[in-house]
């Protein structure tokens, strides 16, 4: 048996040979002990490590090993596919020069125990490995961590893995600004002390909470950060957390609304646009400022800020005292529309619905003396601004008042319900209060005629039963048998052939059914001339023996409305023949059985044709 030398690279060849001679010995008597197991590492010079203990046995050999040769590098990587494709890429530690056309055994051995060393580390230990090689090198404080430290990662087969790392802070580091700053932490820090080596030359201070606007940009960084710097818990929300407050609390409002950062003595213009109390814009953007403020320009004025504090109130008070509701500046004719529709509301009439929308000048002509164009407006009724599209046809109801049926939120939909319908000639009740407005008012839109002049049933409904009711149609028409609660609830005065028993509870349309005549000209069932006979309506089970037979008897001399079969048939009066003694007992059928007609069809027979004993009974006497 030959056994490679490759497979020992530590033996000396003495060694060598009394290692084969001892493993020759060693098989054979596994193969004599125990065959199994003998088998199972014949051929094997060593258990594999833990990380390929799925790969033991001799049976696959050949998954590591090609036929005649070692180790072979492309089953390697068949495993170990996420390696191949670094190297295949030329990134990381296999994938560079130096490693990169090796063989996998110069550096990982295999069958030297299940925890041995799988890796040969260069220089003898992990620890010693230039990190260079691996294309990212190891800097400032990344030096001190142990490898355990960033390579804690599994691969897909769930062992230790030194692949798949990134590069990026952010993997491994906590990022105390929330992303704030971006993700390029090396813009400002370096690989060395994250807090005493920070490079700010560059910061751009809008990504930080406070942008630094006008003045701002201009002052030393440690007026606000100190010496040592610090540069989280700083105080920043109002002017005050820096600033001191010269006016001494006078002014309640932020000292935005009058300064900028642009300068604090540049008031003027940013004063103006946010000063409290009266806005100044419109007229009051020419007053100057000692023209109001004669206690000084930082108190307030002695007229106070009320416009009725300075100027007269010419509308005595309709309209209230606070003037800027609708001048807003000094500007005391030509105010903007929308400020008049705004404050409509104060007026007797205000606007509401579509009539927002109105043009002024349709209520307030131009043409309108100036002192009567906004007083005494026509608003009472309707009619006074819309013309009545009805053409007086609702004249009698309020002389046609629209808002009986229309609402200024527009004309459809009206109020016109159920209610006031029952108010016309024609009252809605049962079906009808279900029934569309269009389904009886059929002109077109706009419907403004709303009278119906034929308001008969026929005028709307079609007569499905011809001319079988004419006599009723013309005493009241479809009311004399239906009514508007529905069709199918006819009042029928059915006594000319009562109803009784069972017939009381059968559906009308099981007697009254539409007729092939019927049907051809698109009526309704026949009700006239219905069959009043048993006959006319149900089948002859009993195949003609009491109609086609004497003496003929009628379904009625058996049978009875209230139910078909009959409980206690009175043999000896309808038939002449008494069941007496043992005839009581007999079953009907012994003496009445089925019968076969020559049409396939069974009936049970009643008429025997014979009464004598011997008909039914055999002679015990032999005569």
């Amino acid at each position: 048996m030959r056994i490679s030398s490759n497979l020992y690279p530590r033996l000396r060849p003495a060694r060598l040979v009394r290692a084969v001679i001892t493993c020759a010995a060693l098989v054979c008597a596994a193969l004599v002990l125990t065959p199994t197991a003998a088998h199972a590492q014949l051929f094997s010079p060593g258990p594999l490590h833990n990380a390929h203990g799925d790969l033991e046995g001799d049976d696959k050999c050949t998954d590591c090993h090609s036929k005649g040769k070692r180790v072979a590098e492309d089953r390697c990587l068949e495993c170990h596919d996420d390696l191949g494709r670094r190297i295949k890429a030329r990134a990381g530690l296999h994938g560079n020069r130096t490693y990169r056309q090796q063989k996998c055994v110069k550096c990982h051995i295999e069958h030297l125990g299940r925890n041995s060393r799988l890796v040969r580390w260069p220089g003898g230990d992990r620890k010693n490995l230039d990190h260079r090689q691996t294309g990212w090198p190891l800097k400032g404080s990344h030096q001190g961590p142990g490898c355990d430290e960033c390579h804690d990662k599994r691969n897909k087969r769930n062992n230790r893995t030194y692949l798949g790392l990134s590069t990026t802070c952010i993997s491994c580091h906590q990022d105390p600004h929330k992303d704030r700053f971006g993700r390029t932490c090396q813009d400002c820090h370096s690989e060395g002390d994250w807090k005493k080596d920070v490079r700010l030359d560059d910061f751009n201070h809008d990504l930080a909470r406070f942008e630094l606007r006008g003045k701002h940009r201009s002052v030393d960084c440690e007026k606000c950060h100190g010496k040592p710097a610090k540069y989280t818990g700083l105080a920043f929300t109002n002017c005050d957390d820096c600033h001191e407050d010269p006016h001494k609390g006078r002014f309640k409002q932020a000292c935005e609304s009058c300064h900028s950062v642009q300068g604090w003595k540049q008031v003027e213009d940013v004063l103006r646009k946010n000063h409290p109390g009266v806005k100044l814009i419109g007229g009051h953007r020419q007053v100057g400022c000692k023209d109001c403020h004669d206690q000084g320009n930082d108190r307030v004025p002695t007229q106070g800020s009320r416009c009725v504090g300075c100027h007269k109130n010419i509308h005595r008070a309709r309209f209230g005292d606070d003037c800027k509701d609708c001048h807003a500046g000094i500007k005391w004719v030509g105010l903007p529309e929308r400020i008049g529709r705004r404050n409509h509301r104060k007026t007797r009439y205000p606007l509401v619905g579509l009539h927002r929308d109105v043009d002024c000048e349709r209520c307030h002509s131009r043409s309108a003396p100036t002192a009567r164009r906004f007083r005494r407006g026509n608003f009472e009724r309707c009619d006074r601004c819309h013309e009545d599209k009805h053409n007086g046809t609702f004249a009698d109801r309020d002389k046609g008042e629209c808002s009986q049926c229309h609402t200024v939120e527009g004309y459809r939909p009206t109020l016109f319900g159920l209610e006031q319908h029952q108010t016309t000639q024609f009252a809605l009740d049962g079906r009808h209060r279900a029934v569309p407005c269009a389904g009886c008012h059929t002109n077109e839109r706009p419907r403004l005629d709303m009278r119906i002049a034929d308001r008969r049933c026929v005028s709307c409904h079609k007569n499905p039963h011809g001319e079988q009711f004419a006599e009723e149609m013309a005493k009241g028409g479809c009311a004399e048998c239906h009514s508007t609660a529905g069709w199918r609830n006819p009042k029928i005065d059915h006594s000319i052939w009562p109803l009784t028993g069972a017939h009381g509870q059968t559906a009308c349309s099981s007697c009254h059914n539409p007729s092939e005549e019927d049907r051809a000209v698109g009526q309704g069932a026949t009700y006239r001339g219905v069959p009043r006979e048993c006959a006319g309506c149900h089948d002859d089970i009993h195949a003609g023996q009491f109609r086609l037979t004497e003496p003929q008897r009628p379904c009625d001399d058996c049978h009875a409305t209230s139910a078909f079969k009959i409980k206690n048939f009175p043999h000896e009066e309808r038939t002449g023949y008494s069941l007496v003694g043992k005839h009581q007992q007999v079953a009907c059928a012994q003496c009445h059985p089925n019968q076969n007609l020559r049409d396939g069809n069974a009936v049970r027979r009643y008429r025997l044709g014979y009464r004598a004993c011997r008909d039914c009974h055999a002679n015990p006497h032999r005569e």
